[in-house]
């Protein structure tokens, strides 16, 4: 598999909850008491905890809380400096590769769960690959994919959608902030427009969905623990759901910390870099052919009632974002952070780095064969694909 340097941000890495570091073990065998002694460094990851559940999959430090009902999916990191916290409250949900940061020596507002924390209220959502650093988020907020929150404040009730930039502003209450928007000024963030229903209601979904993955995914732990919620394997059984498990197709080269769950359907000679998901516990099925080189802390995803069809030969960069509903041709190439959802993609594409790609709930982008989407694209519209210079 190719390998490069990944942008995400592998150096924030954690092993544990807490820091501590307590004496263990006994002397080491005769001949060798010169040596030091080992020590255990942190305490056991929970996974089933305060009737949430929360990825072994994580990388978590320092003083990491979590309320009730909490869904947090694997492969993010949860990260709180020395004198810092992580607090995320009761029903609320964090999915794939979402990092929330809090940390020393940068910008911080006022945590109300302690004086320095990054914060998440209840009843709240953090789409595929978010971060939120050193930032307090409000109750029934909706943060979209692969956006960036930093020293800010986002009010009860916000709906930020994807690829958003929030730097050293309070974002208002029940505030749309558009896809691809980059708000650094109070200004901008007072003039964002109110959301509607549609996105009010989009909310209440999403929420029902994942308090049924913080049930089920404790219920699939506690049938057959730690080995049941990594690695390959089936999906919890849901009202939306039938937790089927995987389908493989020989050759499977699967990078440490990989997910592949529920009716997932991978065709020959795959490789899955580190930390990708591919989980199809929700919407289902999700199908990629034969030759897949998919790169690491990538996200594949549907929502309840569609899936994510994908042909032969996808060639992914890193931190990609694939969510259903979705079909994509053969050959398809995609760079670094790009997100893809609601499209109808032809065979040939390619797709350029941070483009981001997004559909209407009732109207999908169509992609012809042999499209080249530039970097930083910014597509939601019909008009704006259609608007792209031709080869």
């Amino acid at each position: 598999m190719r390998r490069k340097d990944n942008r995400s941000r592998r150096a924030l890495t954690g092993v544990a909850i807490a820091a501590t570091v307590t004496a263990a073990g006994a002397a080491l065998a005769e001949g060798q008491s010169s040596s030091p002694r080992l020590v255990e460094v942190g305490k056991a990851v929970r996974v089933a905890v305060n009737d949430s559940f929360i990825s072994p999959l994580d990388e978590r430090f320092g003083d990491v809380r979590l309320g009730r009902g909490v869904f947090v999916a694997g492969n993010s990191i949860l990260r709180a400096d020395p004198g810092r916290r992580v607090c995320i409250n009761d029903r609320t949900n964090a999915q794939d590769n979402v990092l929330l940061l809090s940390l020393n020596r940068r910008p911080a507002v006022r945590g109300r769960c302690a004086r320095r924390a990054t914060e998440i209220g209840r009843r709240t959502s953090i789409a595929h690959q978010a971060e939120i650093v050193n930032s307090r988020i409000g109750d029934f907020t909706f943060i979209g994919f692969r956006s960036r929150i930093t020293n800010s404040i986002v009010e009860d009730g916000a709906f930020v959608l994807h690829a958003v930039t929030i730097s050293g502003v309070r974002i208002p209450r029940d505030r749309l902030v558009p896809i691809g928007a980059t708000i650094t000024r109070q200004s901008q963030a007072d003039a964002l427009p109110r959301k509607q229903d549609p996105q009010t209601e989009f909310q209440e979904e999403v929420l029902e969905v994942n308090k049924e993955f913080a049930e089920g995914y404790q219920e699939l732990y506690r049938e057959g623990g730690y080995n049941a919620v990594i690695g390959v394997g089936r999906s919890p059984r849901t009202e939306f759901n039938r937790g089927r498990r995987p389908t493989i197709g020989r050759g499977l080269r699967r990078e440490p910390f990989a997910r592949i769950v529920g009716d997932v359907r991978l065709g020959r000679r795959a490789e899955v870099g580190r930390r990708t998901s591919i989980r199809a516990d929700e919407g289902a099925p999700i199908v990629v052919g034969d030759d897949a080189e998919i790169e690491d802390r990538v996200t594949f995803h549907a929502l309840s009632g569609t899936n994510l069809r994908i042909g032969d030969r996808l060639d992914t960069d890193d931190n990609v974002v694939f969510h259903g509903p979705l079909r994509v041709g053969d050959d398809l190439t995609i760079a670094d952070d790009a997100i893809l959802f609601r499209a109808d993609v032809g065979d040939r594409v390619t797709i350029g780095d941070s483009a981001v790609i997004v559909g209407a709930a009732d109207d999908p982008i169509e992609i012809p064969d042999g499209t080249t989407v530039p970097d930083d694209a910014v597509i939601t519209s019909q008009a704006q694909l259609d608007a792209l210079p031709t080869r």
